[in-house]
């Protein structure tokens, strides 16, 4: 089974990078407004006001000579930041990960979510000067969609082919194949950011805070927006420096000042920062999580005496502590805890070994061994896993760690056919989340987990036009996420940033991973 998305030849590192676990989007601030938020400005004068002007240089991760200026392709944290830039959206994120409407001032559904109205600002432009029309809008959906490789075939998948309708120069409809409530949430992504009829990557014109200026190989440039129809920025410009080798290179050129500032710091990093007078940290609570999967059609977790043994005997808080140098907060095997719908009264499942080998012995697994293979990327991936290991013998279990070549190797090979493995996911919703490795015909359902009664209740939860009668679904569901699914959340790790002191107004963000 490959780790290729279908619908476009997406694979299983691009969705990560897109969706958030290598995503840089914490410190898009300097790139984005609208949020209420201050404006980012360069150094504060003798009396602390802020100043307009400066370059900001951000420093990135996954930077490849492949990246473009194509926002239906934004998968790398360069790309992401330079669409952020570029372009605008019909919705927006806050820092918290909550939506607001941007280019759209209204997006609403019928009384069964299967018929969707936009209407857009009309005081918006393109850098060419041309005015934003409705047209742009569903040429961008549309070219989105038809766009091989990207994701925002899976975020609005509801989308029937034939169902965009134009009413007039600034409001249109779209109807859906099926009745989705949650259908609004995929149009925040960068794949889904609006350009004008006729868009050429290798010109790119969008009508965001930022005008193109220029693009090579690890980096890009764009100057301020006089015309961006939401707060101007104060800063002259914005540039995006992409590293091969994104730890101690980029840490090394902040220190120095060839960039001011770095999003995806390491919990090693974050002490540095700390102690460097010139840097501040920027921490948001944790919302991005790397489970442990167990494939539930493969022995021995096919046993759900197991799976719960499994659940059990791995001390949440001891990971959080040692992992995660104590920036994060302890999961219950769901996923999206930032998301309003978070079940959060479901009884937090506790460390408990004794119970764990109990039933494991019961199973007819007592003293299992069994391999466990880590993603071989971000440093805390393995140390979870060498981690959960250690633990997993007051259990009687004996885990082994194995080793992938590299990443390829194992989001290729590995990944999706591992009895027991490792995945990753950012702060997506719970419908996004659900979307991807909860359902029957999920891309990416690592533990090849399918309940009936789960899946009723996420499509009830669709269809549902009261928020109360969605929320009662929703909770149902993730109940039985919690109780059954293969999946082991045992903590969300906080997002960390680092800027130069002399930049003021950026907000902590739960996706600046």
């Amino acid at each position: 089974m490959s780790s290729t998305f279908d619908a476009g030849g997406l694979t299983r590192r691009g969705f990560l990078v897109a969706s958030g676990l290598a995503a840089t989007t914490g410190l898009l601030a300097a790139c984005s407004s609208g949020t209420g938020s201050q404006a980012p400005s360069s150094s504060t004068g003798p009396s602390g006001s802020p100043k307009k002007g400066g370059v900001f240089r951000i420093g990135v991760e996954d930077a490849s000579a492949k990246d473009n200026l194509d926002p239906a392709l934004a998968f790398s944290s360069f790309a992401t930041f330079a669409c952020r830039c570029l372009y605008d959206s019909l919705v927006k994120e806050k820092p918290d990960g909550s939506q607001f409407d941007s280019l759209a001032t209204e997006f609403t559904p019928n009384d069964d979510a299967t018929v969707w109205t936009i209407r857009i600002r009309d005081d918006v432009t393109f850098h060419d000067g041309k005015p934003l029309t409705i047209d742009d809008v569903l040429f961008s959906i549309e070219r989105a969609k038809a766009t091989t490789g990207s994701l925002a075939s899976q975020n609005i998948a509801a989308l029937e082919p034939s169902g965009m309708q134009k009413v007039d120069e600034h409001t249109a409809t779209l109807t859906l194949t099926y009745p989705d409530a949650f259908f609004k949430q995929g149009f925040s992504h960068p794949s889904l950011s609006i350009v004008p009829r006729g868009f050429d990557p290798a010109k790119p014109v969008g009508s965001g805070p930022f005008t193109f200026k220029s693009v090579r190989s690890m980096f890009f440039s764009a100057e301020r927006n006089p015309e961006y129809w939401g707060q101007v920025p104060w800063l002259d410009a914005v540039e995006v420096v992409g590293f091969d080798d994104p730890n101690t290179a980029r840490m090394n050129a902040l220190l120095s000042g060839q960039i001011d500032a770095m999003s995806n710091v390491t919990f090693t990093q974050a002490r540095q920062v700390e102690a460097t007078s010139s840097l501040a940290l920027l921490s948001a609570p944790g919302a991005s999580f790397e489970p442990f999967t167990m494939r539930v059609d493969q022995k021995p977790f096919t046993d759900r005496n197991v799976r719960d043994a499994f659940k059990l005997m791995i001390d949440r808080e001891q990971l959080v502590k040692n992992v995660y140098d104590g920036r994060g907060r302890i999961g219950n095997d769901l996923g999206w805890i930032q998301d309003p719908f978070y079940a959060a009264d479901i009884p937090q499942r506790e460390h408990d070994p004794d119970k764990a080998k109990s039933l494991l012995k019961k199973a007819g697994y007592e003293g299992l061994k069994i391999d466990l293979w880590p993603i071989p990327e971000l440093p805390w991936n393995v140390s979870a896993a060498e981690a959960y290991a250690q633990q997993a013998k007051a259990a009687g279990v004996d885990i082994t760690l194995q080793r992938a070549a590299d990443l390829s190797s194992f989001w290729d090979k590995i990944y999706l056919q591992a009895t027991f493995s490792q995945s990753g996911y950012g702060p997506n919703p719970l419908s996004v989340a659900a979307g991807y490795a909860l359902l029957p015909d999920s891309p990416y359902n690592e533990a090849h987990w399918s309940d009936p009664k789960a899946t009723e209740l996420f499509r009830l939860a669709q269809a549902a036009g009261d928020e109360e009668k969605r929320r009662g679904y929703l909770t149902d569901f993730q109940q039985i996420v919690h109780d059954d699914s293969g999946w082991i959340v045992w903590g969300f790790r906080d997002s960390l940033q680092a800027v130069n002191k002399k930049f003021a107004g950026l907000e902590p963000s739960v996706r600046g991973v």
